[in-house]
């Protein structure tokens, strides 16, 4: 197995994402060329094809867990600067983040459950539209893989970053509390994401539904599993 210095793949991800980045902005932010698609297909092809130690990359770069939580905890300030808006509309952004909550979950097991998969498999994808940390805790308690459930949050978070603006323009919805919900809601920390790069308000409702899908779907997961 070859051995890389923690610190490198520190560094190659940072080159990696800021490449993303500059190519991303070139072609007019288009939704195949996202930030986070190139480095993660670059990642995935690394370690599937050579023989590479993935404890070394965890090493290196578990310093962006900690910036995450810091991200996430810096999202109060576009939160409490875009208060009114979000209290302006308190009972449609509840009653969407509630839906999209249980829609997550309940079209992930409908499909599974069509397609004759097993009930790890039905526990793990469950949680799909979730942030990665409440995955890897609830996923198990229902009987799901962790690793499983994290691969199905981030490939979650990548589709809907990617694919769900444009969707969103198709159908007409330009509010920019509604994209951040939708954002949010479906595309846990990945959709937020985006969402604050496209503005304070969408980033502010996008924060506010990940934490309340986070937590409704964490509550409500154990109740479908009794």
């Amino acid at each position: 197995m070859t051995s890389v210095m923690p610190a490198t793949w520190f560094a190659a991800t940072v080159l990696l994402f800021g490449v993303a980045d500059f190519i991303y902005r070139r072609v007019g932010e288009k939704a195949w060329a996202h930030p986070t698609l190139m480095p993660t297909a670059i990642l995935i092809l690394l370690f599937s094809y050579l023989d590479l130690e993935f404890a070394a990359y965890q090493a290196g770069t578990k310093v962006f867990d900690l910036m995450l939580g810091a991200a996430v905890a810096a999202l109060a300030v576009p939160l409490f600067n875009s208060r009114e808006v979000l209290v302006k509309d308190k009972a449609a952004v509840i009653a969407a983040t509630a839906a999209g909550s249980i829609a997550g979950v309940c079209s992930a097991l409908l499909i599974t459950w069509m397609l004759g998969a097993p009930a790890e498999l039905m526990a793990s994808v469950s949680t799909k539209s979730v942030t990665t940390p409440i995955a890897v805790v609830a996923a198990p308690s229902i009987g799901g893989v962790p690793a499983l459930a994290a691969a199905v949050v981030i490939v979650t978070g990548l589709v809907v970053a990617i694919f769900g603006p444009p969707f969103l323009k198709m159908l007409g919805l330009d509010d920019e509390v509604g994209q951040g919900v939708a954002l949010g809601t479906a595309g846990h920390a990945i959709g937020m994401a985006e969402a604050v790069r496209r503005s304070d308000i969408m980033g502010a409702a996008a924060a506010f539904s990940m934490a309340v899908n986070g937590l409704a779907t964490a509550l409500l997961l154990p109740l479908i599993w009794l």
